[in-house]
C-alpha cells in the first residue's frame, strides 16, 4: 500500500492508471465519556491500513476527519453542513480524477456521511469516465446491515483493539434504545427531535471493551475491503478518454 501523501508528482503519474485511490472519510465527535472525538476516523483508518498493507496497487488518502455531526454538537462536535460534506467529496473525487486514478473508492467511519458519501460517488460517476465505489466499514463482510450503534459495544470493543491506551472505563449506556434504532415498523425509520442529548450521546451499554472482539470486527472488515479493492480492479473501465491522458508531459 502506498500513502498518497508521500509520493511525488512523477510517482502519482505512473501509478494513477493501475491503482484504486481509496479516500476514507470520518468524523470528529462526541463519543460518550470513555473514547475519544476521533473514534470514527481511528477506526475506519485501522481498518483500511489492516486491509491494504500488503497492496501494491492502491494509494491510500490521508482521511478526512470531518463530517456531518450536527446531532452530536449537544456536546462536541466539529460539523460540516450537509451541502458542504458533499461539496467537499465531490471536489476531493474531481481531484483524484485529475490526478489519473480512475478507480476510486470512498471508505466511511461515520453513520452520518452515508448519505452525502453515496451521493458524491454517483455524481462523480456522472460526470467522469470512472469507476467509483463506497461503502461504511462496519457493513462490509457482515450478513447484517443493522447499525453497530454509537459509543456502544461495537465501538467501544474496536477501540480496544485499535487503541486501547485511548479508551477509558467505566463508560455508560443508555436507558433505553434510542427511538432511531427502534424499528417499530419494519423499513420505517424515525427521528425524534431531542433524542441524542436524551440518550447521553450513547446508543447501548458499552460494556468495558473486549480487544477479542474487535479484532473480530477489524479483521472481518479487512477482509472484506480488501475484496471491494479486488471487485474495482476487476470491473471494467467504462470507454471514452480521461482529462490525464490529454496533459502534456512536463
Amino acid at each position: 500500500m502506498t500513502h498518497l501523501a508521500t509520493l511525488r508528482r512523477q510517482d502519482v503519474a505512473a501509478l494513477a492508471p493501475h491503482a484504486v485511490a481509496v479516500l476514507p472519510i470520518g468524523s470528529l465527535e462526541q463519543h460518550g465519556e470513555h473514547l475519544p472525538l476521533g473514534t470514527d476516523s481511528l477506526l475506519v483508518e485501522a481498518a483500511c491500513e489492516r486491509a491494504l498493507q500488503e497492496r501494491e496497487d492502491v494509494a491510500l488518502c490521508p482521511t478526512l476527519p470531518y463530517g456531518f455531526s450536527g446531532h452530536h454538537q449537544f456536546a462536541v462536535a466539529l460539523s460540516l453542513p450537509p451541502q458542504t460534506l458533499l461539496d467537499v467529496l465531490s471536489a476531493l473525487l474531481d481531484s483524484l480524477v485529475a490526478a489519473g486514478f480512475r478507480r476510486v473508492l470512498v471508505v466511511n467511519g461515520h453513520g452520518g456521511n452515508i448519505e452525502m458519501m453515496s451521493q458524491a460517488v454517483k455524481l462523480a460517476a456522472l460526470k467522469h469516465p470512472i469507476l467509483a465505489g463506497s461503502c461504511s466499514y462496519w457493513q462490509l463482510g457482515r450478513t447484517s446491515r443493522g447499525t453497530p450503534g454509537h459509543a456502544g459495544r461495537f465501538e467501544t470493543d474496536a477501540m480496544s483493539a485499535a487503541h486501547p491506551e485511548l479508551v477509558a472505563a467505566g463508560g455508560v449506556g443508555p436507558r433505553e434504545l434510542p427511538l432511531f434504532d427502534q424499528e417499530l415498523v419494519p423499513g420505517l425509520h424515525l427521528e425524534r427531535h431531542g433524542e441524542w442529548p436524551r440518550t447521553g450521546g450513547v446508543t447501548d451499554p458499552p460494556g468495558e471493551g473486549d480487544p477479542e472482539r474487535g479484532e473480530d470486527i477489524l479483521a472481518t472488515a479487512a477482509d472484506a475491503l480488501n475484496a471491494a479493492v479486488d471487485a474495482l480492479l476487476r470491473a471494467d473501465l467504462p470507454s471514452g478518454g480521461h482529462p490525464a491522458d490529454e496533459r502534456e508531459t512536463p
